[in-house]
């Protein structure tokens, strides 16, 4: 492969020269350095025949000051102007582009000798690392970009997570109301970068953040291998995860919450790739995509425009899809993910294939002590209709009798099929919408309320015959009573 390069031609022309001045210098040393570099015999003899480029030299020998520096920052980068006010100091002019050059520089360059913009550009490009021309460029985004961060290393399967909440670049049709984009929540382990947990909601909320750990935390073999209790999360600053109860739910299975400084993305890096996956392989293939090319004026390209006017239509035409749709593809994209994609940064496995092979002890916790730890909470009052939750009247066998009383239910905010209902902490029932009830659990209810209704039945009956017995009336042939 033919090498090039300032460098290596003058190590290598330094070399044939240190040979030629002790008189070892031969055609072989010539014909094996041109064969290496790739070039002509001819070429090499050139090179050698060349006086030292003490011109070159002299070029870049300029040395930026501590005044250049402070000018860089100043004019922002560009050192087309920084070079106009220099040269308008040094020339005694003092002004450039219809202003006056600022004090602390005309004194700094006072004296100074003339230095051509082009020697300029290349001293500065010399002296300044890419960050730190980005930082007066772009700004904090652009110096970010050119940082060069420590990796940690990968911790053992189920040890380590990193969650994030993040609202999708994707518009759908909530069950209620017009189109927006919904917020996802995600778990990702650090060892095999698995997709272990996630929730999607049309608002942000702990409860989204409860339900992904749930599902990140309960081990069910029949779905997949993952479920474990962590020993460290990683979290930003989202409300959502100082939430009272997302702090509760940690702290009661002894997990260690570390909540990363503001701005640091690349701390949390395996869930701020994923996101980064789930908006190239996913998102951007669906009709309601916002993070999509756009024309000069800013619109979107693509079937559904992202202003209120073309929302509205697109609700019309049917052009974003339901939310419960979305629910169902991200489903079957998660399991894509990790059952089938391999990682790079796996050798080339996928995240199931690296936790399955990962042999490091996992500490689970059975599912049913999850369940009222890890679902999101509110209280309800049992009405006539059942229990009233998100525009559905929830029953179950039960709640029959319990009418008037408060109750405390336990949901997942993407799924509406069923809540968890407790009482004084308690687990109580599973309860279905009325709308949706099958025959089986219609007839259960009924069932139910009649063997209550005979049991309530019997019980008033055995407390009126135990009154009878009791209460006997006085009557004229009992003795009055005697208070001497």
């Amino acid at each position: 492969m033919a090498r090039s390069g300032a460098q290596v031609q003058a190590a290598v022309v330094a070399r044939l020269r240190q040979l030629r001045d002790d008189g070892a210098l031969s055609s072989s040393h010539v014909r094996v350095v041109a064969a290496s570099m790739g070039v002509a015999e001819r070429t090499v003899w050139r090179w050698l025949s060349a006086p030292p480029r003490t011109q070159q030299q002299a070029r870049s020998s300029y040395r930026l000051t501590d005044v250049d520096r402070e000018a860089f920052a100043f004019f922002r980068g560009n050192i087309a102007a920084l070079a106009r006010a220099r040269q308008a100091v040094v020339d005694g002019v003092g002004q450039t582009a219809g202003a006056s050059v600022p004090d602390f520089l005309a004194e700094g360059w006072r004296g100074a000798r003339p230095v051509a913009l082009r020697t300029l550009q290349r001293a500065f490009a010399a002296a300044l690392t890419p960050a730190e021309r980005a930082a007066w460029r772009v700004g904090e985004s652009g110096e970010r970009a050119a940082q060069v961060y420590l990796r940690r290393p990968d911790a053992p399967r189920g040890r380590v997570w990193e969650m994030d909440h993040k609202q999708l670049p994707v518009l759908v049709l909530p069950p209620r109301g017009g189109a927006l984009s919904p917020w996802l929540t995600t778990v990702v382990d650090d060892g095999c970068r698995g997709l272990l947990g996630w929730a999607l909601s049309v608002h942000p909320s702990a409860g989204t953040v409860l339900t992904a750990m749930r599902m990140a935390m309960a081990y069910e073999p029949e779905i997949s291998p993952f479920g474990a209790v962590p020993e460290r999360v990683r979290v930003d600053r989202g409300l959502e995860f100082a939430a009272d109860a997302v702090e509760a739910a940690l702290g009661a299975l002894a997990v260690v919450v570390h909540r990363l400084p503001a701005y640091t993305p690349h701390r949390k890096g395996k869930v701020e790739r994923l996101n980064l996956t789930i908006e190239q392989t996913l998102l951007s293939q669906l009709p309601g995509f916002t993070g999509g090319p756009r024309d000069a004026s800013g619109r979107l390209y693509g079937p559904v425009n992202d202003s209120a006017k073309a929302k509205k239509a697109a609700e019309q035409s049917g052009g974003p899809m339901r939310i419960e749709e979305f629910v169902r593809r991200f489903s079957s994209w998660a399991r894509w993910y990790n059952t089938e994609r391999p990682h790079r940064a796996l050798g080339g496995r996928t995240p199931v294939q690296a936790w399955s092979e990962d042999e490091a002890p996992l500490r689970r916790i059975d599912a049913a002590r999850l369940r009222y730890l890890l679902l999101a909470g509110v209280e309800r009052k049992v009405g006539k209709d059942g229990i009233r939750f998100n525009g559905h009247a929830y029953l179950a066998p039960e709640l029959y009798g319990r009418g008037g009383e408060v109750l405390e239910v336990r949901y997942m905010p993407h799924d509406e099929r069923w809540i968890e209902v407790y009482r004084r902490g308690e687990y109580l029932c599973t309860a279905h919408p009325s709308a949706q009830l099958t025959p089986e659990q219609r007839e259960a209810f009924r069932e139910h309320a009649r063997s209550e209704a005979e049991r309530l039945g019997r019980e008033r009956r055995r407390a009126a015959r135990r009154a009878r017995r009791e209460l006997v009336p006085m009557t004229a042939a009992q003795k009055p009573l005697s208070f001497r």
